[in-house]
């Protein structure tokens, strides 16, 4: 008797600064989404879970450049698809992304999906209009304590980190 594996399934939202203040950082980060692509592909077909990446870019405007594509489908990032430009509409992006993550996903069982929200940015924010600080604050307290959430944040410089630590980011 073969006792089989329940499989999950991980949601993936990456979301990736693409102001100028990145254009130094731009081509590591671009190789950095590529080798988390890579990745992602080997876990999956490896466990046979289900991953889910949807990709964010974000300057003055928030792009969504992959919306729910499974792993075994990532393409490979170019200069043509993230390259740096804009101001920087931080808390715009991750308050955005968390909501849509949150209508796409929908209610689920945190035993077999679980949704991980992954921000790359050196911080900066200069550029929003739909979320302040205090918002953003409000909204990552609730999304981090719900079950199978998880929201990281992954700065470039001190000043992003600070930035984000007062957001409260876990």
């Amino acid at each position: 008797m073969t006792i089989e594996k329940e499989t999950k399934t991980l949601h993936y939202f990456i979301v990736a600064d693409a102001s100028g203040s990145m254009g130094d950082q731009i081509v590591e980060v671009r190789m950095e989404l590529n080798n988390h692509f890579k990745v992602l592909k080997e876990k999956a077909a490896e466990t046979g879970d289900t991953v889910k990446v949807s990709l964010i870019t974000f300057d003055t405007r928030i792009q969504w450049k992959l919306t729910g594509v499974h792993a075994h489908d990532l393409p490979v990032i170019t200069d043509r698809d993230y390259r740096a430009g804009g101001m920087t509409a931080l808390f715009d992006a991750v308050g955005t992304t968390i909501h849509k993550a949150a209508y796409q996903v929908g209610s689920f069982d945190p035993e077999k999906e679980s949704v991980w929200v992954m921000v790359f940015s050196d911080g900066g924010e200069n550029a929003s209009h739909e979320f302040k600080g205090r918002h953003l604050k409000a909204l990552l307290k609730e999304y981090q304590e719900k079950a199978g959430w998880t929201v990281t944040f992954t700065g470039c410089d001190i000043s992003g980190l600070e930035d984000m630590k007062a957001m409260e980011f876990r």
